[in-house]
């Protein structure tokens, strides 16, 4: 059509006469440049000087958007868990880019990069007349242009919307003559900046290889799963012929290897007419079939394997987090984009190890409910989360084996809405309890019945709520108890009893200040039932850490995931610390650790009394399981690491003591709600043997088991065949399992607490241990 070929004509004679003006208003540049103090004359230099003049020459080179990298422990070794980032970048040295990269650099682009300025008007005319005689299109820029022009793309992607993206992508790209005279100012001043040698490095750094790929390391790895350093004549060759047209020459197209090979072996020719390889290394090159090993890059935290939570609560802690950027979107783009190494707290060997076990016993679906599981260890004394799993599959797509719901953590970090605690509540009345001058030994009411609100307080008053009505699990938990063994057996009426002696706000300030929080945000519920864990919805991870202070002896640290992060320039980031602070005294924390050992003494008839591990470290903590069995718990602990176990519903009200799995060794019910113990054993045995711990306890003072003063005077011993026992006559039973504990003694009640104590000497040698009979007399 004869429209359309004018249109084609006039396009191409505006181009014509634009690249000649360039070329000319170029040469008065390099004059310029190279000799200032020429006197030029004539209208088109006097016009061409002053034009120039009035462009910017100040080229702002912004960092490099580079991956940022997840790292977790396994062993000693640190294990890549996810990247993320907008362009996969890896920034090398100059060192590290071998001279098969840099002479297909410029063979490819600019051949004369080494002889001409930052400009080079002959290119430009040679390009221009090849372009007017018909001949394939010619580029005329030179290594350095490119790199102006690259700089200010990469500028343009860092923009935090798509329309503020667009609009400067429009900028640096704009085809007129305008835009090239400012490209080309900016070289020369980058030029009398920068030697030649930099000046390559950072293009290869910056260039687009296609799709997110950028700079050359990430288009070895990518395309040839290699490292730059490696790469050889043919394939530095084939990857330089991508930065010509990316859509059209990336190797990760199949029907792109014929014009990339092209491409290439154009590259190749210029290496071997400018003598940078010889005639040999080009046949041998030349001969080579392009064949790229396609090697995706981990991205995201699908890629993390077991660890996809754990990776997913590191970004959410990223992205809520002012040491990581002032603002969120800040924190998103240096997350996408800072190149930073993030190094974790997880220990990834016994995250496999968690996760086993939590697969073992708690399958990732159920044709009965929604059935859920998670399990988190934190560090005593350090906060750090050392594992983090789940019984489902990290995803994005939910189904009924996957999500990326992370149970564990709050809503914020996860998006869990929580899960009542149960009797792993309890802790918090036993505390304040404690703390207000009561003793284990202190006998309450534990029958089941009905608190009105005249016998509750609430925050100094009479409590606003209705009548509470509570029961217990079985029958035979009824009755007067002593503190001890309603911990130890999880009595609700005891607790219950404890609480009409206590201010139901103080047991709710007091969970608060060990961390707890309802998992949606907001104030924990004084609703009365709260007191035996039937209101607040919470996290995994919040009791954790608030059985991980009991551990620590009344100081609470904060959970973190993050050990350190390690910028480009090799410098550490500062990330959020522990702050570990005391929260409680450490006598009323060790007093609670010694009753909630008794959860483990089947003695006690303690609800954990098969899930003591077999390394005889000390362990103490707390079982919890919701009305109707729907939300199941078990919270233990060692001096060293913590451990919390939830198994139950992530919705609906499914009763799990209905539903058998049978997962669970000899010993234990077949029900879904014994899952939890087997759990928690397996993982904690696995810990343990990394961590190690205690094997006893400090004795708490005699005011918090017995009622009586702490400068209660040491019982007087009497002698014995084997040694010295102490007289505990007339000592209450637990102020008497001190004394004889303390003097080495191991005990076991004979019979009712008014029987005798049997007390077994310390090994001597003798093939038959020795007892001594001591009677001892309870406290009231």
């Amino acid at each position: 059509m004869p429209g359309s070929a004018t249109r084609r004509f006039g396009t191409a004679f505006s181009a014509l006469i634009g690249m000649i003006a360039v070329a000319v208003i170029a040469g008065v540049m390099v004059a310029v440049a190279v000799t200032p103090a020429i006197a030029l004359t004539g209208s088109t230099a006097s016009s061409g000087i002053g034009l120039f003049e009035n462009l910017p020459a100040d080229l702002k080179i912004a960092r490099l958007d580079q991956k940022t990298r997840i790292y977790a422990k396994d062993g000693a070794k640190d294990v890549l868990l996810a990247s993320f980032y907008t362009q996969n970048r890896d920034v090398i040295p100059w060192n590290d880019i071998p001279q098969t990269v840099k002479d297909a650099a410029v063979a490819a682009e600019d051949v004369r990069f080494y002889q001409h300025g930052a400009v080079d008007p002959m290119g430009i005319l040679r390009a221009t007349v090849a372009n007017a005689l018909g001949k394939d299109m010619q580029g005329a820029s030179t290594i350095t242009q490119q790199y102006v022009k690259n700089v200010c793309v990469q500028e343009a992607e860092q923009k935090h919307t798509q329309k503020a993206v667009d609009a400067a992508y429009a900028v640096c790209t704009d085809p007129s003559v305008g835009r090239k005279l400012r490209e080309a100012r900016l070289a020369i001043a980058l030029e009398k900046k920068y030697s030649k040698n930099q000046i390559l490095l950072g293009y290869l750094n910056i260039a687009g290889f296609g799709g997110q790929i950028y700079g050359i390391e990430s288009a070895a790895e990518y395309y040839y799963g290699i490292h730059a350093k490696d790469l050889s004549t043919s394939q530095a060759a084939s990857l330089l012929s991508i930065v010509n047209n990316p859509s059209n020459l990336k190797l990760d197209v199949p029907a792109n290897i014929p014009a990339n090979t092209a491409r290439r072996n154009y590259v190749l020719a210029n290496e071997l007419k400018y003598h940078m390889i010889d005639a040999t290394q080009y046949e041998v090159a030349l001969n080579t079939v392009v064949k790229p090993k396609i090697t995706e890059t981990q991205t995201g935290c699908q890629s993390a394997g077991v660890a996809g939570y754990f990776c997913d609560y590191v970004v959410s802690t990223i992205l809520a987090d002012k040491h990581f950027g002032k603002t969120y979107d800040d924190r998103y783009a240096n997350l996408q984009s800072a190149g930073w190494k993030i190094y974790t707290t997880l220990n990834l060997g016994l995250e496999r190890a968690a996760k086993q076990t939590l697969s073992t016993y708690v399958p990732a679906s159920s044709p009965v409910f929604n059935v859920g599981g998670s399990a988190i260890s934190l560090e005593v004394g350090t906060g750090r989360i050392i594992t983090m799993t789940q019984n489902k599959t990290y995803a994005n797509t939910q189904s009924a084996t996957k999500t990326a719901v992370n149970y564990n953590t709050d809503q914020a970090y996860g998006g869990s809405g929580g899960f009542q605690p149960g009797s792993t509540f309890k802790l918090f009345t036993l505390l304040q309890w404690l703390k207000t001058g009561h003793s284990l030994d202190d006998v309450v009411d534990g029958n089941a019945r009905t608190l009105q609100p005249s016998q509750l307080t609430e925050c100094g008053k009479p409590y606003q709520g209705i009548p509470w009505t509570f029961g217990n699990d079985t029958k035979e938990e009824g009755g007067n108890q002593t503190v001890l063994r309603s911990t130890a057996m999880s009595i609700n009426g005891s607790f219950a009893s404890m609480a009409s002696q206590l201010d139901l706000c103080d047991i709710r300030n007091l969970a608060e200040r060990f961390g707890v929080h309802p998992a949606t945000g907001g104030e924990l519920s004084d609703f009365a039932p709260f007191v035996i864990g039937g209101a607040s919805a919470v996290s995994p991870l919040s009791m954790a850490n608030a059985y991980a202070t009991i551990a620590n002896q009344g100081s609470l640290c904060r959970p973190i995931a993050i050990d350190k992060v390690v910028q480009t320039d090799g410098s550490e980031l500062s990330v959020p610390k522990p702050d570990c602070k005391q929260v409680i005294s450490k006598s009323v924390a060790i007093a609670a650790a010694y009753a909630l050992h008794a959860v483990f003494d089947a003695g006690y008839q303690g609800t954990a009394s098969g899930d003591d591990t077999p390394d005889g470290l000390y362990e103490f903590g707390k079982t919890g399981t919701t009305d109707e069995a729907v939300q199941t718990w078990m919270i233990g602990s060692t001096s060293k690491v913590t451990t919390a176990v939830w198994v139950g519903n992530v919705s609906g009200g499914q009763n799990l003591r209905k539903v058998d799995f049978s997962y669970c060794p000899a010993g234990y019910l077949p029900q879904a709600a014994a899952q939890r113990h087997c759990v928690w054993k397996g993982i904690q045995t696995a810990i343990n043997k990394v961590y190690g711990g205690a094997t006893s306890w400090p004795t708490p003072d005699p005011q918090y088991v017995s009622g009586g003063s702490s400068s209660t005077p040491t019982p007087t011993p009497t002698s014995s065949a084997n040694g010295t026992v102490p007289n505990v006559v007339g000592l209450s039973v637990p102020a008497a399992e001190n004394a004889l504990v303390a003097a080495g003694y191991a005990w076991a009640i004979n019979g009712s607490s008014n029987g005798t104590v049997a007390s077994q000497s310390p090994a001597a040698g003798s093939a038959a241990p020795q007892h001594t009979e001591v009677t001892i007399t309870p406290g009231g």
